[in-house]
């Protein structure tokens, strides 16, 4: 039953969204808050178990709980990025004032200033160094304060823990390198993780922009072959295309005169196609796009989108191909 909520917590949102990159990249930070919760409530039970110490204790659970909300909030990867961004920059801040806090209750003889190195690892995960080079300083700026301002002054006003004894300082001190590295080598670990997220989104981007350059060629060429078969002039070309991009009511009768044969082969293969979807198709044959249609259509590009989608239906053009190449071919 835990594992079930957990697994849901993780999940569920990352399940909905069709882009596998935003998805996947979800499914990490989720990861990621997960053994953030895991780490604190380990941390609060041995606080615990071993010292006695309720109250610090209790305020452990509750920034462990904290991660929880965090996993349950939605849109951390859309809608909510920026104001979570923020709030991110917020909890490293906290948080090294918790540490700072720590290290004082703590007499500075149990090693809790190891976890500043532990939150300077953190950062690569939670920020871009290209993008966020400003929250990337501040952090780093105000964990370099804390831990020079721990070395130097001994904040005599904050409390110092009653049940840490002084034989019990080596014991907490290794505890505390052993969590600080644990905690270092998982960071690398979800690091490498969003690394390779990005590198695969890079190399799949790289391949998109490839095909998409081929595509385009092919389908210029193939608008050449087909112009050149028409027998049209220079002249015919660009006042085809004027009185296409401006909506001009002249277009329809003019493409008809030119691509003579395009309508009676569309007509043949649906009889119920509409004046206004033809005039789509013959777009569609001079290679415009959806927003270039949109554009000299006056339309959104939604309504385009609409639109092809139901010309692609009426023509029975199947998913894979596309709809402006099965025009060319035309």
């Amino acid at each position: 039953m835990i594992y079930r909520f957990f697994y849901k917590l993780i999940n569920n949102e990352a399940e909905k969204i069709s882009d596998d990159y935003e998805s996947s990249y979800l499914r990490l930070i989720n990861r990621y808050l997960f053994f953030l919760f895991f780490l604190f409530l380990f941390y609060s039970i041995f606080i615990i178990s071993f010292f006695g110490d309720i109250f610090i204790s209790i305020f452990l659970i509750i920034i462990t709980f904290f991660w929880l909300v965090l996993m349950a909030a939605k849109g951390k990867t859309t809608r909510m990025q920026t104001v979570l961004k923020k709030l991110v920059v917020a909890i490293f801040i906290l948080l090294t004032f918790i540490v700072s806090f720590f290290h004082i209750y703590s007499f500075k003889s149990v090693g809790v200033e190891y976890f500043y190195y532990s939150l300077l690892f953190a950062i690569p995960f939670f920020f871009n160094y290209k993008e966020e080079t400003f929250s990337i300083l501040l952090i780093a700026f105000v964990i370099t304060l804390n831990f020079i301002g721990c070395l130097y002054f001994d904040f005599d006003f904050l409390p110092r823990s009653p049940y840490l004894q002084e034989k019990d300082h080596n014991t907490v001190r290794l505890f505390n390198i052993l969590f600080s590295v644990s905690t270092f080598l998982i960071d690398i670990a979800f690091i490498a993780q969003k690394d390779r997220l990005i590198y695969g989104l890079i190399e799949d981007k790289k391949i998109k922009d490839t095909t998409i350059e081929d595509l385009t060629k092919t389908k210029n060429d193939l608008m050449k072959q087909q112009l050149l078969t028409n027998k049209l002039t220079e002249e015919n070309i660009d006042e085809i295309f004027q009185l296409a991009e401006s909506n001009s009511p002249l277009f329809y009768d003019k493409f008809q005169i030119y691509f003579s044969d395009f309508v009676p082969k569309l007509l043949k293969i649906n009889p119920n196609l509409i004046a206004s979807e033809l005039h789509y198709c013959a777009l569609m044959k001079l290679n415009f796009d959806t927003k270039k249609i949109a554009k000299s259509t006056n339309n959104s590009i939604r309504a385009v989108e609409s639109k092809k989608y139901r010309i692609r239906k009426k023509l029975d053009i199947p998913s894979e191909i596309n709809i402006n190449s099965f025009m060319l071919n035309l």
